[in-house]
């Protein structure tokens, strides 16, 4: 007698794999989040479709449609891409899928990524902090022209992340992964000074040593540009970091070092700010770089 072919394995909700991401991986709220957008875009376009294991290439592409219609960038349409691509992926893995699904990510144009220029990068150096919220905003600013964090970084560093002796940042990054990052004897100075006022342990927090929201932080730098008058560029945390990392591969910096300090799991995504140095750039170190210079 022909026994009856067993029935297909129920597919897991999103949810249990955002738990499992939680509770095995340990990711941060910021991505938390990131898997609630994504799923917000795709999940009602792809959901049923899993269910009855039909092929995911029409649903996801009725959802990039209405994604496109509504103005939605190719860049954030691709970020919610690769959040799906990871959660049939984690089925496949897991056994309720016998095909690795396909999901391809959207081809565009890669815009060179804007950069503070050297006067502004002067002008931001040489600014006179007053009162509370500019007296802890510009030091963030140096550490991160300096050292090239993220914001979320910056704003979690801790006294004990700092050791004024060796010249090193303790940074926690994503997924609370932890790496130590140099800092230039400039900046040294500039801490040195600023942690002699702090009396919370929280490095850059508020007045009552609570966490800084990247919201209010962001819009207190936007302040300190404005009264430096910096226009044509913008003012956020991002484009900072983008400085310190051009700003290193101008000036001859190694790419693998560069892709520890900015805390990139792969070179593949620093090798993005390359993008930025043009030619002159290149024949600026090439001199002390060639084989026939002499050493």
């Amino acid at each position: 007698m022909q026994q009856p072919n067993p029935a297909p394995p129920t597919i897991p909700s999103f949810q249990a794999y955002v738990d499992d991401r939680r509770y095995l991986k340990n990711v941060s709220a910021k991505t938390l989040e990131w898997y609630k957008d994504a799923w917000k875009a795709f999940g009602p376009h792809i959901e049923p479709i899993l269910a009855v294991g039909a092929p995911l290439s029409g649903g996801l592409m009725t959802a990039i449609v209405a994604l496109q219609n509504k103005k939605v960038r190719s860049v954030s349409i691709n970020s919610y891409l690769t959040c799906v691509r990871a959660y049939v992926n984690w089925l496949h893995a897991e056994g309720f899928l016998k095909d690795k699904p396909r999901v391809q990510l959207l081809k565009y144009e890669h815009k060179v990524l804007a950069t503070f220029s050297p006067a502004h990068v002067k002008a931001l150096l040489a600014f006179k902090p007053k009162g509370t919220n500019e007296c802890r905003t510009w030091p963030a600013v140096c550490v991160m022209l300096d050292a090239g964090p993220r914001l979320s970084e910056v704003l979690g560093l801790r006294k004990t992340d700092i050791d004024l002796d060796n010249l090193l940042l303790r940074l926690r990054g994503k997924g609370n992964k932890q790496r130590l990052v140099p800092m230039s004897l400039e900046l040294r100075k500039i801490l040195y000074r600023y942690l002699l006022k702090q009396k919370y342990d929280l490095v850059f927090g508020t007045r009552n040593g609570t966490r800084v929201t990247n919201r209010n932080f962001q819009r207190d730098f936007r302040a300190i540009c404005q009264k430096l008058h910096i226009t044509g560029v913008r003012c956020s945390p991002h484009t900072l970091r983008h400085t310190f990392a051009v700003s290193y591969l101008r000036n001859g910096g190694n790419l693998f070092y560069l892709s520890k300090i900015l805390g990139h799991t792969s070179v593949k995504t620093t090798e993005r700010y390359s993008q930025s140095l043009g030619v002159e750039d290149l024949q600026a170190v090439h001199n002390g770089l060639s084989l026939l210079s002499p050493k």
